[in-house]
């Protein structure tokens, strides 16, 4: 079988520590070795870093065994699809500048890419950064660059924006109190993600849902998030969070709240197309994210027939496991 842990430190050598955990053990019995994984590495913190990317990682490898056993594609074991394509968004790039034109350029890629949606990475262009206090020349700063791209792709094309945990709750109200009039998407991880009270406070008080997960690990720290409702949006990442079932059990126990889905994701092809098996079975699913889609012969990593994405979605293949073997010549390449 084939999976993808995230990419951080240390994460190999977790997999060389716990796959003997499940070496000679029915592949079949996904959730029962995933449990076993995560039980056999509470002391070193299975619930949360990079041991849980890890646990991923082979997780998902697991599916991909039992699909091509049982002979289906993983979103059937995972209880079905509720659509037949998954709606990507296109990362941008960040220019490090006040001038729109860089970023206008960006926005031009999206489109040459054949994206239907796009998210833009904001990152402070002065200040002192570790108050996560920001001036108000960065506000203005922000507010006109995305003022010049919104007129670029037009009023209703879905825009996102990223903040990676750069502000202070009272910094985040007046962005979002600024830009109210741009018809954002959403505003993703404007604070660090240690206190849900905090994004309680912000999430009453936006007119921009906001969006927060890739930085939360397994159901236990998403618990707060989704039953204070701290945000609008949950954004889990397959890879990062614990698997694809973890993420279609916190996607579904969201969805009592009427939270939607959003997820992130910054994996090669593997990744990407086993999340989006996952996103097929998730009832409250909207998007997935493409990180790397302009690294040459990314797409390329697996065996597909004709390009990867096509006009700004994923088709996941209806084949046994997750549906795709690796292009050995290009992996070993790269």
């Amino acid at each position: 079988g084939i999976g993808e842990a995230y990419n951080r430190a240390g994460v190999l050598d977790h997999i060389h520590s716990i796959k003997r955990q499940i070496i000679g053990q029915d592949p079949l019995m996904v959730d029962v070795l995933t449990q076993k994984m995560f039980d056999s590495g509470v002391g070193q913190g299975s619930h949360s870093g990079s041991l849980t990317g890890a646990i991923a990682g082979i997780e998902t490898a697991l599916w991909d065994v039992a699909g091509k056993i049982l002979n289906v594609p993983v979103y059937i074991l995972l209880g079905g699809r509720f659509r037949d394509k998954i709606l990507l968004y296109h990362d941008t790039g960040s220019p490090n500048t006040v001038d729109p034109k860089p970023w206008l350029e960006e926005a031009e890629k999206t489109k040459q890419f054949g994206f239907r949606a796009t998210k833009f990475d904001l990152n402070p262009f002065g200040g002192e950064r570790w108050n996560r206090a920001i001036p108000s020349e960065d506000l203005k700063a922000w507010i006109g660059i995305l003022e010049a791209i919104r007129d670029y792709l037009g009023p209703d094309f879905p825009l996102g924006v990223d903040f990676h945990w750069k502000l202070n709750t009272h910094d985040a109200k007046r962005f979002v109190d600024m830009a109210r009039h741009l018809n954002l998407w959403f505003v993703e991880d404007p604070m660090p993600p240690g206190n849900a009270k905090a994004f309680v406070r912000l999430t009453a008080a936006s007119p921009i849902p906001i969006a927060t997960g890739e930085n939360l690990f397994t159901r236990q720290t998403f618990r707060p998030y989704i039953e204070q409702q701290a945000c609008d949006i949950i954004q889990p990442d397959t890879q990062k969070c614990g698997g694809l079932l973890e993420t279609k059990r916190i996607a579904d126990w969201a969805d009592l709240y009427y939270l939607n889905m959003l997820c992130h994701n910054m994996c090669s092809p593997v990744g990407t197309i086993a999340s989006g098996h996952a996103c097929m079975a998730i009832r409250s699913f909207v998007a997935l994210e493409s990180d790397s889609v302009e690294i040459p012969d990314w797409q390329h990593v697996v065996q597909w027939d004709g390009p990867l994405y096509s006009d700004g979605y994923l088709e996941i293949p209806n084949k046994p496991g997750l549906g795709i073997e690796l292009n050995e010549e290009v992996c070993r390449k790269h």
